[in-house]
């Protein structure tokens, strides 16, 4: 089943859900119509239960995404204009934007993201939302905002906080250069590197790994793996107990 609107298209076959970027001309840069169909994707992924696994990517290998559209967003955020048409009047009205970025609740479904191209600011914080990322060898990864006198809230701060030790984690942020892929994959913060003629295979790898275990398994692990990780070791242990005692 497809359902395509102008910027976001969706794909169900089976148990799987595949979203595909394809704001091309503005380099999948995300402003309002495009952070609303992205919260829409979400929805139909987080509603039908027949989908399993999801995978996002671009319509073109060239660029996953360049980041927020801060011509656009920028202004109507900072109410220095009116919103204009549909998807800006329920951006302000919504909390869209932190659900675009995958900030507004903890969900039980993974998600593959599979970078390749260009992958920056808004864009690479997409990537970090994902559970399972995948990026082709030379993708370009970056965090420019504070070069701009910006900082990455879309999620960036906490989930590359949480994914590298604290050092580390302010280098990234801080500097304006590119992240090299093969250090994020040392540092374990990429799942696999692939070479783009490889895509389909290893993407098909990830979801056979996942359709594999049960449903109720993935969904118990999906809901509470984020809050072990940030429990002390007693109340963690506890956590994993009651989570075996789910699945009983």
């Amino acid at each position: 089943m497809k359902n395509n609107s102008e910027f976001i298209n969706i794909d169900i076959e089976s148990a799987v859900c595949t979203v595909t970027m394809n704001r091309l001309e503005k380099k999948n840069a995300i402003n309002p119509q495009f952070a609303i169909e992205l919260c829409n994707a979400w929805d139909v992924i987080d509603n039908d239960d027949k989908i399993r696994v999801a995978v996002l990517k671009s319509s073109d290998p060239s660029i996953f995404s360049a980041g927020a559209d801060l011509k656009e967003l920028i202004p109507l955020l900072k109410g220095e204009i009116e919103p204009t048409n549909k998807y800006e009047k329920e951006l302000l009205s919504s909390n869209a934007l932190s659900k675009a970025w995958r900030k507004d609740k903890l969900r039980t479904k993974p998600l593959i993201g599979v970078a390749s191209g260009y992958c920056l600011a808004g864009g690479f914080e997409i990537l970090l939302s994902c559970d399972f990322r995948l990026i082709e060898e030379n993708t370009v990864l970056g965090y420019p905002e504070s070069n701009l006198g910006l900082l990455p809230v879309g999620g960036g701060i906490t989930r590359i906080g949480q994914a590298v030790p604290r050092p580390k984690a302010l280098e990234i942020l801080l500097n304006s250069s590119n992240i090299s892929v093969e250090e994020l994959n040392n540092l374990g913060v990429v799942n696999e590197v692939f070479k783009l003629d490889e895509v389909e295979n290893i993407v098909k790898k990830y979801i056979e790994k996942i359709l594999t275990s049960t449903p109720k398994s993935v969904e118990v692990l999906m809901k509470n793996i984020d809050k072990v990780s940030n429990l002390d070791i007693l109340d963690s242990f506890s956590l994993e107990e009651e989570m075996g005692r789910d699945l009983f």
